[in-house]
């Protein structure tokens, strides 16, 4: 099996996604989702994946209208766990597919050969991202190291209690003095599974952080 971003000589992009740092970008934002879960911003790509999306057939501005239609119990997880803190899920969401989503080689139609049904891609995006926030809970971690919203915390000691546990180094971000994300990086052995590598940098925060109540 091919490691995304570790390929040698030529690979199809099936097999391996051909953006392959992978930024799962977690948000705590008080009033959204549970108050004892980060919610998602989106599943983004680094590297050189182009900044407006991969593939204008496959755009769309009816992302959540699709999943409703298509799976009811997806779209139901996504409002609670996937909100957008504007007020406009199927826009967030049309916003996101069509960015990243779409520059997911793997899930490329021609990738499932004859076996693809309409909006398979689409669906298995959304589902991918899903899973992988709950493989990695930062609320449950941080509170196993005492760390609990509701008070201020030296940043350092955040990113401490998630690079101990996850093994590898994590980003914060802060919107003046208050945390808004942590994102974190893999790269993808084969389709879809994800290996959490060190982020490209520390992000925002620095010295104490308020970590707010929901």
């Amino acid at each position: 099996t091919v490691l995304s971003c570790h390929w040698n000589g030529e690979v199809d992009s099936c097999c391996s996604p051909k953006y392959g740092l992978v930024v799962l970008a977690l948000q705590w934002v008080p009033g959204y989702g549970p108050d004892d879960e980060f919610t998602i911003h989106g599943k983004l790509l680094g590297g050189r994946a182009p900044s407006r999306g991969c593939d204008r057939s496959r755009s769309t501005n009816q992302a959540g209208n699709i999943v409703k239609k298509i799976n009811p119990d997806l779209h139901r997880r996504m409002g609670i766990y996937w909100p957008s803190y504007k007020g406009d899920n199927n826009w967030f969401w049309s916003h996101e597919w069509t960015k990243h989503g779409t520059c997911v080689s793997t899930l490329r139609p021609a990738c499932y050969g004859d076996t693809y049904r309409k909006f398979q891609d689409l669906e298995e995006y959304f589902e991918q991202v899903l899973y992988l926030r709950e493989d990695y809970d930062i609320y449950g971690v941080l509170n196993v190291a005492g760390i609990f919203p509701g008070g201020y915390y030296n940043a350092d000691s955040m990113r401490d209690a998630l690079e101990k546990f996850y093994g590898a180094k994590i980003m914060l971000s802060c919107n003046r003095g208050q945390l808004s994300e942590v994102s974190l990086f893999f790269y993808v052995s084969g389709r879809d599974r994800y290996q959490i590598t060190d982020a490209l940098g520390k992000g925002t925060c620095r010295g104490p952080v308020w970590y707010p109540k929901k």
